[in-house]
């Protein structure tokens, strides 16, 4: 079963979380603003993917660090997609959950599941509400700029050692978003984006995000583990942590719903001391 409710206003789901996480491509010859958008969209589609990540949050001037250990799923049958956000730790939030779906055609829809038994739709209006208290908002989860309708290249500038095109992304007026418009640095070597600066209605900076731990994989991808989320404020600071990434599963269609939700969290349904599978533990790359 899946909460009904009022689905958002536009079909936004990209996750650029989860994009850094998964691998990406080598490239060619520096694309235009669509086709670099569409080779970084070609470069991270895989029909399900698992990841174990933690969420870190700290405070300018503190010692105090904030931890949450996080089990995250995709799914994606054609244009049909899905994501899910759980909790593993601690184990006062055990169990929490984020579900975002894009059905083919359709708008997006999100809504939230809190051990026991509370489910609640999410709507527009929450979309600019922190995610577990971080640095990144729903929004920044749910989102996705690259289909925006005004994609632009406005420059060149490098990121560690890769020379990236930077592509300016602008929402229509009826969009439902918190930004005016995104800048993203891209790397079209390796089709990946190092680099993402977020915009208010003011026009003034609001956050930015930066993949780090950037490698190659067995399979000669190139990925990125780790994203930093920045304030402008520099008061707070997020790092979202992967520690294994696994692509290309099929993860059933049920995993999303409330019933599987909850009988992952049972003992005798897992067979672990953590929600679905234990052979997703940190510290392993």
């Amino acid at each position: 079963m899946t909460p009904a409710g009022r689905p958002w206003a536009r079909p936004v789901l990209a996750a650029f979380a989860l994009a850094a996480l998964h691998p990406a491509c080598s490239g060619g010859d520096v694309p235009a603003a669509g086709d670099l958008v569409a080779k970084v969209e070609a470069a991270r589609r895989t029909s399900g993917y698992r990841v174990r990540a933690r969420l870190v949050r700290t405070t300018a001037g503190s010692d105090q660090r904030d931890v949450t250990q996080l089990l995250i799923e995709g799914r994606r049958s054609g244009d049909d997609r899905k994501a899910l956000y759980q909790v593993l730790w601690p184990k006062p939030l055990l169990g929490r959950t984020l579900v975002i779906e894009q059905p083919a055609g359709q708008a997006v829809r999100a809504w939230t599941f809190t051990p026991p038994d509370q489910v609640a739709t999410l709507t527009p209006a929450d979309a600019s509400q922190p995610f577990l208290g971080s640095d990144l908002t729903i929004e920044d989860l749910a989102e996705d700029f690259w289909h925006w309708p005004t994609q632009e290249i406005i420059g060149e500038e490098t990121v560690g050692q890769h020379r990236c095109q930077i592509l300016e992304s602008r929402p229509s007026s009826d969009t439902a978003t918190s930004y005016s418009r995104v800048r993203t640095w891209i790397a079209p070597d390796i089709a990946l984006p190092l680099r993402v600066e977020k915009f208010g209605p003011d026009g003034r900076l609001i956050k930015r995000i930066t993949a780090e731990r950037i490698m190659k994989r067995k399979d000669k991808s190139w990925a990125a583990a780790n994203l930093i989320i920045e304030p402008a404020d520099g008061r707070t600071r997020t790092v979202l942590e992967g520690s294994r990434a696994t692509l290309d599963l099929e993860i059933p269609e049920a995993d999303f719903t409330v019933e599987k939700i909850k009988a992952s969290l049972q003992p005798k349904s897992r067979g672990a001391t953590s929600p679905r599978d234990a052979s997703t533990a940190l510290g392993e790359p």
